[in-house]
């Protein structure tokens, strides 16, 4: 059901490990969430807005998708605070962290709603990073 949830976080804590000195936390996930983006499209495929229906519907398939996104939040979050010390504590991690899969969540329910009408995953992915840019941007280093 959720194929590729560890890919994705496996992802995110790869970016944050392999961060550059002046990337900024937020910085560091809207990257892995392109790289993500890049290698994959399954977040923005049919299999995921059928997982999305199935997640709305079902609430066993929900209360499981819960279980996932709780634990993929809770690591990711722990590898943001070891690896910004300076900057977060687990508290703002796991905010940070929150909003950032909030944002994509948030996105992807809108951008798969409609089944019987799919939107080309290229589109799908855009709209996604967008959207998460936008929820991330107040972490986001001021230029």
């Amino acid at each position: 059901m959720f194929p590729e949830s560890d890919a994705r976080v496996r992802a995110a804590v790869d970016a944050i490990a392999t961060r550059d000195q002046h990337e900024r936390p937020a910085e560091v996930l809207l990257r892995a969430l392109r790289l993500i983006g890049e290698d994959s499209d399954e977040m923005a495929s049919r299999l995921a807005a059928l997982r999305m229906r199935l997640i709305q519907t079902v609430p066993a398939v929900r209360g499981r998708a819960l279980q996932v996104q709780v634990a993929a939040q809770r690591e990711i979050a722990r590898h943001l605070a070891a690896a910004f010390p300076d900057e977060l504590d687990e508290v703002t991690a796991a905010a940070l962290t929150g909003a950032f899969v909030g944002a994509i969540t948030g996105a992807l329910q809108v951008l798969l709603e409609d089944m019987d009408n799919p939107t080309d995953p290229a589109v799908v992915q855009e709209a996604v990073q967008r959207a998460t840019d936008l929820a991330l941007r107040p972490w986001l280093r001021e230029t």
